[in-house]
């Protein structure tokens, strides 16, 4: 194929429509040549990425395989001047937490459909209960540029408000509302959110059967606090057991979440994202079993750049799973629930 047909609005199109079909359908699909057929097209379409890929040997005709991949790391998508995007004008941008003094990274997009669709699909291959969802963050609307509110208001709930955060502030009528009621709920939010409202609050038990979903950690701040205390915790003050708590793995940068379940549970992503860990100093994957850097490769984020290099250190399994060790203590703290910290604590 021709480097002006991999550049064209028809070649992107073509793509969308083969990341949509493989994410509906994963087992009829191949990661491998997907990968490599999305990275022809990033690597034509968007300049900066392709200087960068040169600089360092990395053309698509030079690779053999989706892990030699270039992945950018996280920063990348702070430059301003050098925007990851593809051959449609952005309409829509998620930006990273952060201070109004600090430089936010930035992930632009055409539209949401392909995005919407791979989070759904995500989040039903989990197989939670389906309850009433309330979420202790902003609503998408307080917060447009935030890819967190933007995802709970792409789950929905059967709540006309839903949202528990408004003005920096706790709103919680529904939920106590909710709690009368003594169906089961789901309660999702930040982990800095939820640390908040048990500081704020009495001990609040949920009806039986309710769920709990954590996002965003809490490394960073000037709390410190192991998983499994923090699950002690939601146990004890909600009354919902490990097994019934969960942690969302996301980020701006990324199109796909992993999850989680349990204090010791073990992050998956989905067959459309695959990962690799890396040793930080040589650059080269590890096998399971070694601790590295989480590298992630998101077919999802046809419009921008599909491998990112993460800052979090994390071990492989061989089931294709990875456990999270922590942010490596050199890294800029960062994060959705960091943004919340933030709100709540001014």
């Amino acid at each position: 194929m021709s480097e002006s047909s991999n550049n064209s609005p028809d070649h992107e199109d073509l793509l969308i429509q083969q990341v949509r079909e493989f994410v509906t359908f994963p087992e009829e699909g191949n990661f491998g040549r997907l990968a490599q057929d999305l990275y022809k097209h990033q690597f034509s379409v968007n300049l900066p990425f392709q200087r960068y890929c040169q600089t360092i040997g990395r053309s698509p005709d030079s690779i053999e395989s989706w892990r030699e991949i270039p992945a950018v790391p996280t920063s990348a998508f702070k430059l301003p001047k050098f925007p990851l995007v593809g051959v449609y004008p952005a309409t829509k941008r998620f930006l990273t937490s952060g201070t109004t003094t600090e430089i936010r990274g930035a992930h632009h997009f055409p539209d949401t459909s392909l995005y919407e669709h791979s989070l759904i699909e995500t989040w039903e291959k989990q197989n939670f209960p389906t309850l009433t969802h309330l979420y202790l963050t902003p609503s998408p609307v307080e917060l447009p540029e935030s890819s967190l509110s933007h995802m709970f208001g792409t789950l929905g709930s059967n709540l006309p408000d839903p949202f528990l955060l408004k003005n920096d502030r706790f709103h919680l009528q529904p939920l106590f509302n909710q709690i009368r009621t003594e169906a089961p709920l789901f309660l999702m939010g930040t982990a800095l959110a939820l640390l908040h409202l048990m500081k704020t609050l009495g001990p609040l038990p949920l009806p039986p059967g309710s769920q709990i979903l954590e996002t965003g950690g809490y490394k960073g701040t000037h709390r410190q606090l192991s998983k499994a205390d923090f699950y002690s915790q939601l146990t004890e003050f909600f009354a919902v057991p490990d097994h019934a708590i969960h942690n969302e793995y996301g980020m701006t940068e990324l199109s796909t979440q992993a999850y989680a379940t349990g204090s010791g549970g073990a992050h998956c992503f989905p067959a459309w994202c695959r990962h690799q860990i890396l040793d930080p100093e040589s650059g080269y994957e590890l096998p399971p079993g070694e601790i590295g850097y989480l590298q992630i490769h998101d077919l999802a984020n046809v419009h921008s750049v599909a491998a990112i290099r993460t800052q979090d250190f994390a071990i492989g399994h061989e089931d294709g799973s990875f456990t999270l060790i922590g942010r490596d203590p050199g890294a800029l703290p960062r994060g959705c629930s960091r943004s919340i910290d933030h709100s709540l604590s001014s």
